[in-house]
């Protein structure tokens, strides 16, 4: 088969390991993305887990309940404000997504990727030497005895993943977290020894330049122009005029909707913003040695080197760039409870909000489209990174072989 010309728009994460994937195979690749770098946007400051045991779409059986109380909560995980009237369209599907024969439909296309993901991503650090920040190791932390029920009646699911998995009561724990603040009360933990948080961002620069060894070009600060319906294989951009590829996909993020806007392309996904805290480590024997997901307010601590990050937040709103005073609050408390000597908060904290691109359903589009030659990878919401590789590899699969959609159907682009 002749390896022809592709496009790819966008160069986060899902952009970038899509790129490598298909440069490897000998496609002739070019990356166009309208910011200055890699990982700006949703890859920049997440909460670097890649946890296949513990990822799963937000709407959940439970999330209906848990949105509701949150509205009246002093600390909360999903903030509602003035939504768009797309966001308030897309809250409504997840409510019937939350049943529960979807929600464990699409919680298992998550897990496959995020397990295929995360194989990938350990060959190609060993194979490349690839550099980053990362700790083994992740810790669900459960407060209350319902939800902590709710954990143990999934574990047979795991098992027959071949998820590797340990139930912890609160006496046996301090062996593995031995800074875990004492006088916080929780019911029981699971702990995944086999996964991680890692920085995103470092692992999403170190492969550009590997893609860059291999051929690839990078355009940064390129807009592109929202695809024609006459020649939707040529890219206007904004700094090398009109190019011409023989493939084109879509990895931009919520920059996506409005690059097929003008084909018969629609790509239901919806800004949902989430916020991290990073600050220095102030005392390393006073800081997490494992990932940790506080259960009830599904806000994660990291370790990133030197430094602790507290991520999080589920926002629905118009304002990109207004920082909720409610989400800081929550992701501060959320560090106080678990590890309140582990940094001086006084000073050097980086706060970031960033739109997680996501759709109802949970699960992302990996898929062909109904115009010839354009393909879409988009829509991973808050799993971006713990599913890149595996979304990468499964968009080559289909281009290579389009019969290869019948092993990943629920990432079909639906009519």
């Amino acid at each position: 088969m002749k390896k022809n010309r592709v496009a790819i728009i966008g160069s986060g994460i899902v952009g970038i390991t899509t790129a490598f994937e298909l440069a490897q195979r000998g496609y002739q690749v070019s990356v166009f993305d309208q910011n200055q770098t890699p990982a700006e946007e949703a890859s920049f400051a997440n909460g670097g887990v890649i946890s296949p045991g513990y990822v799963a779409p937000w709407a959940a059986p439970q999330m209906p309940k848990r949105v509701f109380g949150d509205l009246w909560s002093r600390y909360a995980s999903t903030l509602i404000s003035w939504p768009s009237w797309e966001q308030t369209k897309w809250l409504a599907a997840a409510v019937k997504n939350s049943n529960i024969e979807p929600f464990w439909l699409h919680r298992g296309v998550m897990q496959r990727l995020a397990l295929k993901s995360q194989n990938r991503m350990k060959e190609l650090s060993n194979q490349l030497r690839i550099e980053y920040e990362r700790q083994s190791g992740y810790n669900i932390i459960y407060r209350s005895n319902k939800s902590w029920q709710s954990a143990l009646d999934a574990l047979p699911y795991l098992s027959a993943l071949g998820i590797n998995h340990k139930v912890m009561e609160p006496s046996e724990f301090s062996d593995l977290e031995p800074a875990l603040e004492s006088s916080t009360k929780w019911i029981g933990a699971i702990h995944l020894p086999d996964d991680e948080v890692a920085n995103c961002r470092q692992f999403a620069i170190a492969l550009k330049n590997e893609c860059e060894k291999i051929g690839v070009e990078f355009h940064h600060k390129s807009r592109i122009a929202p695809l024609s319906a006459a020649n939707p294989k040529s890219l206007v951009t904004s700094d090398q005029g009109v190019r011409t590829f023989d493939q084109v996909v879509i990895c931009a993020g919520m920059g996506s909707s409005a690059l097929v806007a003008n084909l018969p392309i629609r790509l239901p996904i919806v800004p949902v913003y989430g916020y991290s805290l990073t600050a220095l480590i102030r005392e390393p024997l006073d800081a997490p040695r494992c990932g940790l997901m506080d259960e009830n307010y599904k806000v994660t601590i990291s370790r990133m080197g030197n430094r602790i990050r507290v991520a999080g937040i589920m926002e629905f709103s118009q304002k990109p760039h207004h920082q909720h005073p409610k989400a800081i609050q929550t992701l501060y408390k959320v560090l106080d409870d678990w590890f309140p000597k582990a940094s001086d908060l006084s000073q050097q904290i980086q706060i970031w909000k960033g739109a997680r691109p996501m759709l109802a359903k949970g699960s992302p589009i990996v898929s062909g489209t109904e115009v010839d030659g354009i393909w879409v990878n988009v829509g991973h919401g808050s799993s971006g990174w713990a599913m890149s590789c595996a979304s990468a590899q499964v968009l080559l699969e289909l281009m290579e072989d389009p019969s290869k959609s019948k092993d990943w159907p629920e990432l079909a682009l639906k009519p």
